[in-house]
């Protein structure tokens, strides 16, 4: 019984942690991007550049989350 609970919140737990990648990702954006005194190019090439990795980093954190899921389910 206490195993079926343990399962249960760790669904829950993934399930909330899904926002998180996204969250992560917007903040270092905004955080680089928020200095004024910064060359427009320059802000036009980091904010390109942090759009890669930011759909790359989405990626593999929500992949980790998801593994984290299944690997409680497992036990």
């Amino acid at each position: 019984m206490s195993k079926d609970l343990g399962l249960f919140s760790s669904k829950q737990l993934v399930k909330k942690l899904r926002f998180l990648p996204f969250a992560l990702v917007g903040i270092a954006v905004f955080t680089l991007n928020v200095n004024p005194d910064t060359n427009p190019y320059l802000q036009i090439y980091i904010t390109l550049l942090e759009a890669k990795v930011g759909v790359v980093l989405v990626y593999f954190l929500t992949k980790k989350l998801g593994n984290m899921g299944k690997d409680k389910q497992s036990i």
